[in-house]
């Protein structure tokens, strides 16, 4: 049976100064309260690892971990680390902006045949100022690597790219084929303009519409996928703190993030539960 995992991200629990008063735990515990099925954070160094994968445990929850690796070696030592704990997956924000498709696909070729090494899925990610930071230029590496797996956050793309709404066929093409090779979400709406907005704002509307139905697309297709390409897909809700979030003069947020959390959790389990039922 196939399950969807909805996750909280631990850099979304800092306030508006970047920072949370709560300790890992209490954090963790206020994210399971909230019916959250797991959560995301950096996840590469002994400690933090431990500690992380002992809280993460007493709890119920899942991890997805994340690494910012710059060199194949970057992942081969993270992955001695995780490996003895496990986790849901770790995605790889890639911190490396290659000037030609060929070192691009030689370095993530490199992290593919380490990925085969451990029991749990490395996926990357679609990320501004990262190997993944132009839509085409990823679009021509997962044609020359056919076993990569993405970790889609699509707000990059939308303001990096500043593509409008109503989406044009091209663009909803190009996004399609992204999701087409993604095995997990991170979900923030944006806009033309702006990574991260509102999402109760009227003005924002079309924008939330555009990125459900985005998404929708995204866990039919997964879910049309054969069995053994993985039975458990995963969605972080991932409203991070400024200058993500739109502040006013004095620096404060104009949203409740947590709360703005809370319903993202709730429309993405409704688009599942809406895709599962379509496919009995």
């Amino acid at each position: 049976m196939r399950e969807f995992l909805v996750f909280q991200s631990l850099w979304a629990m800092q306030d508006h100064r970047g920072q949370n008063a709560l300790p890992v735990e209490a954090q963790l515990e206020r994210i399971a309260a909230a019916g959250f099925d797991g959560f995301t954070d950096h996840f590469w160094m002994p400690a933090p690892v431990q500690r992380l994968s002992a809280a993460a445990k007493a709890l119920g929850l899942q991890i997805e971990g994340q690494l910012f690796p710059r060199t194949r070696d970057d992942l081969a030592r993270a992955l001695d680390v995780i490996a003895p704990h496990g986790c849901h997956h770790l995605t790889l924000q890639a911190d490396v902006r290659a000037h030609t498709l060929g070192e691009a696909v030689s370095l993530v070729e490199s992290w593919l045949r380490l990925a085969e090494q451990v029991d749990f899925p490395v996926l990357l990610e679609t990320h501004r100022y990262r190997i993944t930071n132009d839509l085409p230029f990823t679009l021509d590496l997962l044609r020359e690597l056919p076993d990569l797996k993405l970790l889609a956050d699509l707000s990059h793309y939308v303001a990096g790219r500043e593509i409008p709404v109503p989406l044009a066929a091209d663009d909803q093409q190009q996004l399609h084929a992204i999701l087409a090779r993604s095995w997990g979400f991170h979900g923030r709406v944006a806009s033309c303009e702006q990574v991260q907005v509102g999402l109760q704002f009227a003005q924002h509307r079309p924008y939330v519409e555009m990125f459900l139905d985005l998404w929708q697309h995204g866990i039919q297709d997964w879910l049309a996928r054969p069995a053994s390409a993985g039975t458990s897909l995963s969605f972080t809700c991932e409203l991070g703190p400024p200058p993500y979030a739109i502040t006013d003069a004095d620096g404060l947020e104009l949203t409740d993030r947590w709360d703005e959390s809370l319903q993202l959790k709730d429309w993405i389990r409704q688009v599942w539960a809406q895709c599962t039922t379509a496919t009995n």
